[in-house]
């Protein structure tokens, strides 16, 4: 009976490190690519149905996901812990007002452009968290960037945080930004803002189909996003530009704009391509309401 335990234990621990969401998504997509008039006549399981509505809904061409069904991987592990995970599952306990804000991405500046030869199209993607339960915004494509250019996301794109149709909005014991910025000089970049729009939705449409109010299940839930996002987006090196997070405490928030309207960080990102170096800053506001 001992053996039997540990042998338990170690698989539980195993599963628990991986993700759920993956496996799911590459089995709901081989469904999906059967075409409607095959798989609605089949017997679904909630989560692949839940996923199969999202492409629907979306109209992913099924020919976006070959290169993703093909993949033999069986178990798909998610990273390690990072210091905002810790703010998920403990968050801080607050004390005095909690201030309504808004976060804007505003500008990005090409201090270097990948790709002088092409030019850089460019997108942007940011997974906010919020609480456990995340959010996300994909920007429109920003096309024909040069060294030395800049320009400003558009009135819909820059607002980050939060989402829909609020003026600003208090945060719940934290606020965590994941981000990326995507380059691309060729006709991809469409099909890969298409599925960085979708990845949010296949998320909590997967863990919707399990327990949603499960805790372990919405504290792995910022993890899984960034599994999937890692796995969608696994291109050429080049063409992934830039991931990070940011993230401030409430607590942090607070003091920050105490005696401010607003404040500006800058994060800047730079790396060597293909023919020479690159360098982009992205400029985040914060703005108190």
């Amino acid at each position: 009976m001992k053996w039997f335990l540990l042998g338990l234990i170690i698989c539980m621990s195993s599963w628990a490190g991986n993700s759920k969401i993956i496996p799911i998504f590459l089995e709901a997509s081989e469904t999906y690519a059967l075409g409607k008039g095959v798989y609605q006549g089949f017997y679904l399981r909630p989560d692949l149905r839940a996923v199969i509505s999202v492409l629907e809904k979306h109209q992913i061409d099924p020919a976006l996901l070959e290169k993703y069904t093909s993949q033999k991987t069986t178990n798909w592990p998610l990273r390690k812990d990072d210091q905002y995970d810790g703010w998920v599952s403990n968050p801080d306990k607050i004390s005095g007002e909690v201030p309504e804000i808004t976060v804007h991405a505003s500008k990005l500046d090409v201090v270097e452009a990948h790709d002088e030869f092409f030019r850089d199209d460019v997108y942007a993607y940011f997974f906010v968290t919020d609480g456990v339960i995340p959010t996300g915004k994909v920007t429109s494509i920003y096309k024909g960037l040069s060294s030395k250019q800049s320009f400003f996301f558009n009135e819909i794109d820059r607002s980050i945080f939060p989402l829909i149709g609020m003026a600003s909005k208090k945060p719940e014991n934290h606020l965590i930004i994941d981000y990326g910025i995507i380059e691309s000089d060729g006709d991809d970049i469409k099909e890969m803002q298409k599925l960085s729009s979708i990845i949010i939705d296949i998320a909590i449409a997967v863990y919707s189909s399990y327990d949603p109010q499960n805790a372990q299940v919405l504290i792995n839930l910022r993890k899984e996003i960034k599994a999937l996002t890692d796995m969608l987006l696994a291109l050429k090196h080049d063409d992934r530009l830039a991931t990070s997070s940011i993230g401030y405490k409430v607590s942090e928030l607070q003091a920050l704009l105490k005696n401010e309207s607003y404040v500006e960080l800058t994060k800047k990102h730079k790396g060597k391509g293909e023919f020479k170096d690159w360098e982009y800053k992205l400029l985040f506001r914060i703005l108190r309401n």
